[in-house]
């Protein structure tokens, strides 16, 4: 694909970047849900590679911990009266799935460099834009640059098993010294190559809001026994029965939610396209239909149902008196926790109970401006480092930890300034996840940019 090559900030050290990335991604920060068998000790191996690789970041910043493993940042600025703004990542990864080791090409834990990608698990979620911000913020203190707002930085410990003894600690301590973010940026967003059929140019893509978070457990009760002689249906056929209703009968879609997305996109539209894209009113029914053909699509205009955890039976010739599922749901603003519960009762009928399971529940956030000074920092940073990119809002499909600070900070935007095609976002939590070696220094430039810019 003809492309112009990302602008560089002068003195970025790619290549310093990607090894200390790989060293990052050798530090196997695993969350796990059980939280007992979670180690402190990686995340404090973590806080000690940090240490000893930026240490102007260390020696000119206010460095704290929160509950011990989270990290917070103050980079103190000279206009006391501004309001800082708050970069933000995550220290911790999610775990390779057993019995999927063999699937990955090359270690997930070795930051092993090939064909031009960089392998690992957190290499993108989310240890690249943490090494990302730490090396923009080292260079610009390298270089003598002096913020006269303060930057704040955060970095949480436990976002992949729902930040509330990290990233939630942290937020109540900065709301409880009056601290009022100007913006916050996190991840979630990233410059897609293209996105067919709506552009074949490069799209920054900027979470103006995120999806909420509800985990329900189904549970469905039988009659217990032997296997010679079941009943007509089984607690787990009874279970198997509610799980195929709710993967048959998804929750509506809400294609309002890209409206500010194709109105940014137009320009770079075909006119028929633009017409119909501009024109939801009349066109959106036909344009939600044209969505929903693709999980990744379909993903941005809808709740999605995924059943991820199944458990029933102990013995092959035993009747099993309990099977339950846990169906995890990403909600689309326009939905709710109480509408999303309200359709599975529905659905699975008076023979299989749902009931809210786990810590992490949340609504889908407000959107943040596309019409502020925020939002014009935000962008014209992403411009000046890639200057052929559209830069269009999108709903961020994942939940992030800057959900902790929404309710007093003022514009909460999810970007990471990396690239990647559609496919590449399915390697998230996934198989095979890899950054490009190329956007190095594009990366680290970007954060430059948008501390500079946010001066004023």
């Amino acid at each position: 694909m003809d492309r112009t090559a990302p602008v560089h900030e002068p003195g970025i050290d790619g290549q310093a970047f990607l090894d200390h990335l790989a060293e990052a991604i050798r530090l196997p920060t695993v969350s796990h849900e059980d939280r007992e068998r979670n180690d402190p000790g990686d995340v404090l191996a973590i806080h000690a590679f940090l240490r000893d690789t930026y240490p102007l970041v260390h020696e000119r910043c206010l460095v704290e911990t929160v509950t011990g493993l989270s990290l917070l940042f103050t980079w103190q600025g000279t206009d006391t009266e501004a309001d800082p703004i708050v970069l933000m990542a995550h220290m911790d990864v999610v775990p390779i799935e057993p019995g999927t080791e063999d699937d990955w090409d090359h270690d997930p834990f070795g930051g092993a460099t090939v064909d031009g990608e960089l392998w690992g698990r957190g290499s993108l979620d989310d240890k690249g834009p943490l090494i990302a911000v730490m090396e923009a913020v080292e260079h610009l203190l390298e270089s003598g640059f002096e913020p006269n707002r303060t930057v704040i930085i955060a970095f949480g410990h436990d976002e992949e098993i729902g930040g509330l003894e990290g990233t939630k600690r942290t937020a109540e301590l900065l709301r409880k010294r009056g601290i009022r973010p100007w913006f916050v940026v996190d991840e979630g967003g990233w410059v897609v190559d293209e996105i067919p059929p709506l552009t074949s140019e490069p799209v920054a893509l900027v979470g103006t809001a995120e999806k909420g978070y509800l985990n329900l457990e189904l549970i469905a009760v039988g009659e217990g026994g032997h296997s010679s002689i079941p009943p007509r249906s089984t607690a787990i056929g009874k279970l198997a029965a509610a799980i195929e209703r709710l993967e048959a009968n998804p929750l509506p879609t809400h294609i309002e939610v890209l409206e500010s997305q194709f109105a940014a996109l137009a320009p770079r539209m075909n006119r028929w396209l633009r017409l119909v894209l501009t024109n939801l009113w009349l066109f959106g029914p036909i344009v939600a239909k044209m969505l929903t053909r693709r999980p990744q699509t379909a993903a941005s205009i809808r709740t999605t149902t995924a059943v991820t955890m199944v458990s029933g039976g102990v013995k092959p010739n035993v009747l099993p008196q309990e099977a339950s599922a846990v169906v995890n749901f990403r909600i689309v603003p326009g939905d709710s926790t109480e509408s999303v519960i309200a359709h599975v009762e529905k659905l699975v009928g008076p023979n299989v109970s749902a009931a809210p399971f786990g810590d992490l529940r949340t609504e889908p956030t407000q959107f943040s401006s596309t019409e502020s000074d925020a939002w014009t920092v935000l962008k014209r940073s992403i411009e000046e480092t890639f200057p052929d990119t559209a830069v269009a809002p999108w709903v961020t499909s994942g939940a992030t930890d800057s959900r902790h600070l929404r309710d007093f900070a003022g514009d909460v935007y999810r970007f990471n300034g990396f690239t990647g095609d559609l496919e590449s976002l399915t390697r998230i939590h996934g198989t095979g996840e890899r950054v490009r070696t190329s956007d190095a220094e594009s990366a680290v430039s970007f954060f430059c940019r948008l501390i500079r810019n946010a001066q004023g």
